[in-house]
């Protein structure tokens, strides 16, 4: 086997890990738009857990991805750094929507209602289609390499 090929393993496996543990995350920014109780506070602490996780996925498949386009000669070509373009822009506008996440992770052991603020300025649709619109254009830039 060559080390692409090993490259190619570690890649997809980064992939699936930050998809897995993200939608955790994503998952339990759905279940946050309710009153605030102790299950709010301990998906608060669930999905902080899985982001551990997730940007250990994320760093993973973003190394092995500029690593493969140099060991795959791909290096000359648009797809793999608008790849990398697209997937950055997607993690800081990502990083944006997620601010009161993490504000309200920080208010989580405060007052109901400091923390029932900060869950309302959550926007966990918006953060979907952000994230479902990335992962498509990295998808069809990854499959069909059209630059």
């Amino acid at each position: 086997m060559t080390l692409y090929v090993w490259l190619r393993f570690l890649h997809i496996f980064g992939v699936a890990t930050f998809l897995f543990a993200h939608g955790v995350s994503g998952g339990a920014a759905f279940a946050l738009r309710g009153p605030v109780s102790a299950h709010t506070r301990t998906l608060l602490r669930l999905s902080e857990r899985s982001s551990f996780i997730a940007n250990a996925g994320l760093i993973l498949l973003l190394a092995t991805g500029v690593w493969m386009t140099f060991a795959g000669s791909w290096s000359g070509r648009v797809w793999p750094w608008a790849a990398v373009v697209v997937l950055l822009a997607v993690a800081a506008f990502m990083g944006f929507i997620a601010n009161p996440y993490r504000y309200a992770r920080g208010a989580a052991a405060g007052p109901d209602d400091a923390l029932a603020e900060h869950l309302r300025r959550t926007r966990p649709m918006l953060a979907l289609w952000v994230g479902a619109i990335g992962l498509v254009v990295l998808l069809v830039l990854m499959i069909f390499k059209p630059l």
